[in-house]
């Protein structure tokens, strides 16, 4: 069966806070619809909305027309759901909006930091195979015509690059091939994508972002009007990771134990001793669904600021090794050279 095309995050974050404006403004959804088509700037959206539209038009649920187009994604079908038979499909909306930019600023927090450093990493690389496969046999013919010899350090970096431009396209193609084979089994090998979550999810910064999105969802569903029992049912078909998912079981087991939801979450150890004050506190205040938010929120950010710092120390340490690199390699050359011409003058 062929992988479905979802919507972006962003694209869906937009889409519900228009669609949760015009709602909770006193339109219909179809009227709702009506005023964002008006704007007609983007196409595809356009037609994607044109398509909901005459479904329901035809006699479908809101919900089943947005199912129909196939790109938006199960829990928000089950969202829509939640607020379309509660009648509070502008809360639902406006939360999943909420929800879904959250999201999208964390993966675009995680791609960056990837990226960047990925990139610079190439730069350096690229100067090092550079200087060591053109500009060091300029200098061995230079000194050639002197009637010398390159240092024996230069040397080796000049053969070491040769090796390197020789079996570039060997090394390029087999790091495609490990790349593509590590997506393929990620994306259809659940036993291999099960090891490397499982594996992440160990370090701080996978937790915190779990809890992040935890927190996100359960406060998504409490202000569409479900109780604890039924917003922790609905998280687990949120939260698609196992990490979060044995957290939940362990959670609910012992609330079908007796034990309060607090002590339940307490026990699970997703959240430190001061959130779990703050969730105390909320829920005996009835406001757990904007403290969930709050953390949320401060979650996003924790990771968000991880990201940066981790981008910011990889940076100078990368420009001080092509620095080392660079220099290293011209100082071997330019001293002996200098040598020479200082006898010469």
């Amino acid at each position: 069966m062929s992988k479905k095309h979802y919507l972006s995050n962003e694209d869906i974050s937009i889409l519900c806070s228009e669609l949760a404006s015009v709602v909770s403004s006193g339109l219909t959804i179809t009227d709702g619809i009506l005023v964002i088509l008006q704007d007609g700037e983007d196409k595809n959206k356009a037609a994607l909305l044109e398509k909901i539209l005459r479904s329901i038009e035809t006699g479908s649920s809101i919900t089943r027309a947005f199912d129909k187009t196939e790109v938006f994604p199960n829990y928000f079908i089950k969202m829509l759901e939640v607020g379309e038979s509660t009648g509070r499909i502008d809360t639902v909306l406006a939360s999943l909006a909420e929800y879904y930019a959250g999201i999208d600023e964390i993966s675009t927090s995680i791609k960056s930091a990837i990226a960047y450093p990925s990139v610079l990493l190439i730069i350096v690389f690229a100067v090092i195979i550079l200087l060591s496969v053109y500009v060091l046999p300029i200098f061995s013919d230079v000194f050639a015509q002197l009637g010398l010899t390159l240092p024996d350090s230069a040397q080796w970096i000049m053969s070491v690059g040769g090796v390197i431009s020789d079996v570039a396209i060997l090394i390029i193609g087999i790091l495609a091939f490990v790349i593509i084979l590590g997506v393929v089994l990620y994306n259809f090998v659940r036993p291999f994508r099960k090891a490397v979550l499982r594996a992440v999810s160990h370090t701080k910064t996978a937790k915190t972002l779990y809890a992040a999105r935890f927190s996100a969802a359960l406060s998504m569903t409490l202000s569409s009007g479900m109780d604890i029992d039924e917003s922790l049912d609905m998280c687990e078909n949120l939260l698609e990771n196992e990490y979060m998912r044995e957290k939940l079981n362990l959670c609910r087991k012992e609330m079908a134990d007796g034990k309060p939801f607090v002590d339940a979450l307490d026990n699970t150890g997703m959240f430190s001793a001061v959130n779990m004050r703050m969730i105390n506190i909320a829920f005996s205040t009835g406001t757990l669904d904007k403290t969930m938010a709050t953390i949320a929120e401060n979650a996003e950010k924790k990771v968000s600021a991880v990201m940066q710092t981790s981008v910011a120390r990889f940076e100078p340490t990368m420009v001080i090794i092509m620095a080392v690199a660079v220099g290293f390699i011209l100082l071997s050359v330019m001293i002996p050279l200098m040598s020479v011409m200082t006898v010469i003058g």
